[in-house]
């Protein structure tokens, strides 16, 4: 490769070059960008959802011929990314890489040889930035979409000159680093909390990740020195600007990207939409995740993540919660769990959903899906959504959140069902009457159940027993009515 020429030969090799290089950088990054974001919620993960985001488009890579072509090893890395895409912040950037995929596509089909010349970056810069500005119904300008069309008019004004493709990219990312703090003082957010874009900041990594690459460096070429430092305060003196306490994500099939995009924002905000290639990677913040997997139909939906947006820190072990219910997606995430929603999640959605509790290890609540789970975590097998979510308040009151807690509990367990809301108070006597010494009560109703029943059979089974602790939550799938007696 002759790095003092105007081209770099386009091939895979580079391709994954680019993308290795990228992952370590923004491994790297991750803790100096996660203390910056304060946009759209100050909940300090954008480096981790760009990390993240990126190493799923990296990953994607391995399945590849180590001869394949040039344009395949480019879109698998950005739908791979697309796919693994964590945040608003990592679906907007994996949009970018499907465009920047696409824009060099372009192109190669316009008559160019397979070389990266400055008439070719500028063509993928710009359509990586105009296909960003797609990934969310609202864009905000001093973002990282601004940041993102400003490097691609850089490049495009500068492609005339003589020089290296890499030469000129380098100096585009330069000048989009020396204006970041004033390009983020445009928003108001962003201003107020005197911090530049955490989402820019990630994009910028892993444009000097693909500087390097251009020149034939790795990951040691790019310097993170320019990366902002500020303390927790920073993120603990912000008000969130989100419209909701949970962040859902999916992926969907069949659904027009502009009307799911509309749907979500009718329930929530920090709304994002990407192409994952041939189907859509959605993003939403809302106070109801039942009402934001409503919008997609259930066949039409997978890797459904729902979490806590504002969670607490990472503790020993972390939490999944494998659910059928939508409706008892809020519930156990406010247990503190990464819940995966749908009938029979894989194994590779089991692995994404441990990886996002950042903890050493988790415990996986299977409330019966019986999805496979990767020897190295601990399962605790429910027979239900019920026995579920016993196994969650079990572990939630363990400060080691122990599997064995949760295992206790369900064997001590004694349940049953009605379809019945006058019979549950003596469903209730019956089955304390089974278990002596019993504490706790816990009913969880049925999807036909409406809120105003659900609290009449609640009171009179908390009036009744005012020495024992009665959970109510749902909608779950199936009867009317489980009780429990732990």
């Amino acid at each position: 490769m002759d790095v003092g020429t105007r081209q770099v030969r386009l091939d895979a090799g580079l391709v994954r070059g680019w993308a290795a290089t990228a992952v370590a950088a923004c491994a790297a990054a991750r803790e100096r960008i996660d203390a910056v974001n304060v946009f759209p919620v100050p909940d300090g993960d954008t480096g981790s959802n760009v990390a993240l985001t990126v190493a799923g488009g990296a990953a994607a890579l391995d399945g590849l011929p180590a001869a394949a072509p040039w344009h395949e090893a480019v879109t698998a890395f950005a739908h791979g990314a697309a796919r693994a895409a964590r945040g608003n912040s990592g679906v907007i950037l994996s949009q970018w890489l499907v465009g920047l995929a696409h824009g060099l596509g372009a192109a190669d089909a316009a008559g160019g040889a397979e070389q990266v010349d400055p008439d070719r970056l500028a063509c993928a810069l710009t359509a990586a930035a105009d296909a960003a500005v797609t990934a969310v119904p609202d864009p905000q300008e001093g973002t990282v979409l601004t940041v993102a069309r400003d490097v691609a008019r850089t490049v495009r004004a500068g492609r005339t000159a003589a020089g290296a493709a890499a030469d000129l990219l380098a100096q585009a990312v330069d000048a989009a680093r020396d204006d970041l703090r004033r390009t983020s003082a445009g928003h108001d957010v962003l201003r107020a909390a005197r911090v530049v874009d955490a989402g820019a900041c990630g994009l910028l990594v892993v444009l000097d990740a693909l500087v390097a690459a251009l020149r034939g460096r790795d990951a040691s070429a790019v310097d993170l020195a320019w990366l902002p430092q500020v303390g927790p305060d920073v993120l603990a003196g912000c008000a969130s600007g989100s419209g909701g306490a949970f962040e859902v994500m999916m992926l969907v099939r069949d659904v027009a990207g502009a009307r799911l995009a509309t749907a979500l924002q009718a329930v929530g905000d920090a709304v994002a939409v990407a192409d994952a290639g041939g189907l859509l990677h959605a993003h939403v913040h809302t106070d109801r995740p039942a009402a934001a997997l409503a919008t997609v139909a259930a066949a039409a939906r997978s890797q459904v993540v729902v979490r806590r947006i504002e969670e607490p820190p990472p503790t020993a072990r972390g939490l999944v919660v494998l659910t059928p219910s939508p409706g008892l997606a809020a519930w156990f995430a406010t247990c503190g769990a990464v819940t995966l929603v749908g009938d029979a999640p894989g194994v590779d959605e089991v692995v994404r959903a441990a990886r996002d509790t950042r903890t050493g290890r988790a415990v996986v609540v299977d409330a019966g899906t019986g999805a496979p789970v990767p020897g190295d975590l601990d399962v605790v097998a429910a027979t239900g959504d019920g026995p579920a979510v016993v196994a969650c308040l079990a572990l939630v009151a363990d400060d080691a959140a122990d599997p064995g807690a949760a295992r206790a509990a369900l064997h001590r367990l004694a349940a049953a069902t009605t379809d019945a809301h006058e019979a549950v108070p003596g469903l209730v006597a019956r089955l304390l009457a089974a278990v002596p010494g019993a504490q706790a009560v816990t009913l969880v109703h049925g999807e036909e159940v409406d809120e105003r029943a659900a609290a009449t059979v609640a009171a009179a089974v908390a009036g009744a027993y005012a020495d024992l602790e009665v959970v109510v939550t749902g909608p779950a799938r199936g009867d009317a009515w489980w009780v429990g007696v732990d």
